[in-house]
């Protein structure tokens, strides 16, 4: 009996583990999204164009309960970028950020950042007067965002995601029992 119910046992296991399905949750437009950028930009060395990566930081946790996990992988894009300049004239950094990935889906999303370096107009103006032309070559300073540099942005549009692990319906296969003992001879009377 016990070799039965150890059989059985494995058995529920194994259609358990078989029978797990996605899940598809919606993620509505506006969803608050914490990201944080992975690669290092800077007004001095990007250019228009340059990708660069993004990971989710906090789960995402819609109106239902349901949650998408922290670590998912995005991507982002360089829309501007030009270096430092003479006379003082600061870096300026654009981008703009696309996805985060679950799965096989793209989650749009709608977030930009520009900054500019610090000017240094005032500084640029004294070494002029006191050092003549020589005073012009003071340059301004270049932009940065470093990596695992942390920004709040929204989802763009409305977005169907299949998340696997959903809920666990047992399947309807029988159990496979396990071959049953030898009977013990039967003794004849005399």
């Amino acid at each position: 009996m016990k070799l039965f119910h150890k059989a059985a046992v494995a058995a529920l296991f194994a259609m358990a583990a078989t029978s797990v399905h996605a899940q598809t949750i919606k993620v509505p437009e506006g969803t608050e999204v914490v990201i944080s950028v992975d690669d290092k930009l800077s007004s001095d060395t990007s250019h228009e164009g340059d990708r660069f990566s993004i990971s989710l930081v906090d789960d995402i946790v819609l109106a239902d309960g349901t949650k998408l996990p922290a670590g998912l992988k995005g991507a982002g894009e360089v829309t501007h970028a030009k270096k430092k300049g003479m006379m003082g004239k600061p870096g300026e950094l654009n981008v703009r950020f696309d996805y985060i990935k679950a799965g096989d889906t793209k989650i749009k999303l709608r977030g930009q950042k520009g900054a500019e370096g610090d000017a240094r107009y005032g500084t640029t103006i004294t070494l002029t007067v006191l050092f003549g032309p020589l005073g012009l070559i003071k340059h301004g300073k270049d932009v940065e965002i470093k990596p695992g540099q942390r920004m709040t942005i929204f989802t763009d549009a409305d977005a169907s995601v299949e998340l696997p692990g959903g809920p666990v319906t047992p399947a309807a296969a029988p159990a496979t029992a396990a071959p049953a003992a030898p009977a013990a001879p039967v003794g004849t009377a005399n």
